[in-house]
């Protein structure tokens, strides 16, 4: 009896070992980038449930001065995107501007410069960040040094030439509490564009999540039950 429990306890330990190294292998964050995809194809996945909106942090050239339009926000998607919290901003052209975007799982905290906003309605769980840029015709919109919890994300750049231009990054495999670190930089010749011709979003939300199958789940527990049959032959030959 005592033998069984034994082998039990060393099956159990070992298959949960095996379950868990999926996650300890794929610790880090994925990047993905999406070149081909435009803002038809985002609000597609939106509306098909393959994304999900939590919140979204935003800075924008705006009107490009301290009244009227807001150039830094953070939008509810639950109530038609929004703002919850916003501020003005100038920004320089060719002015390299360093950001933090903080969740906690309860606290949302953006920073751009030296202003900070924040706010506390947003506390779903994520997985997915979707980063996008836009440049309108004879500007640029770059985002740089791009950091999530310390590990390099790369940049994201938009060049209007000829017509504007959109490209997205998305991240994966988010833990539920994150750290995104970068550096902004909006230029542009000739007439400056306004509003949200010339800015970057950072949207975070959900994926749908692939559930083990009742199948992988076996295979796991027979994986562990190899192991230990494989050890118990090896101590019995030794024996003999």
């Amino acid at each position: 009896m005592k033998k069984l429990t034994k082998t039990l306890l060393v099956l159990a330990t070992t298959t949960i070992g095996l379950s868990l190294l999926p996650s300890q292998v794929n610790a880090l964050v994925t990047t993905t980038p999406q070149a081909n995809l435009t803002d038809i194809d985002f609000n597609n996945l939106i509306t098909t449930g393959k994304f999900t909106e939590v919140f979204v942090a935003q800075s924008r050239i705006g009107n490009n001065a301290t009244n009227g339009t807001q150039e830094i926000d953070l939008l509810n998607p639950k109530n038609n995107l929004l703002p919850v919290d916003q501020k003005q901003r100038v920004w320089g052209n060719g002015e390299a501007v360093d950001f933090i975007l903080e969740y906690t799982g309860s606290l949302v905290k953006y920073t751009v410069g030296n202003q900070v906003i924040s706010s506390t309605i947003f506390s779903s769980p994520v997985t997915d960040i979707f980063l996008r840029t836009r440049a309108a015709n004879n500007s640029k919109m770059e985002l740089t040094n791009l950091f999530l919890n310390g590990q390099s994300l790369g940049n994201l750049v938009s060049n209007g030439v000829g017509n504007s231009d959109i490209d997205y990054l998305q991240i994966g495999k988010l833990p539920q509490s994150f750290t995104l670190t970068g550096t902004s930089i909006m230029s542009w010749t000739g007439t400056r564009p306004n509003n949200s011709a010339l800015a970057y979003q950072i949207k975070v939300g959900t994926t749908p999540q692939a559930v083990p199958e009742p199948t992988t789940l076996a295979a796991l527990f027979l994986a562990g039950g190899m192991v230990v049959f494989g050890s118990k032959n090896k101590k019995q030959i030794m024996l003999n």
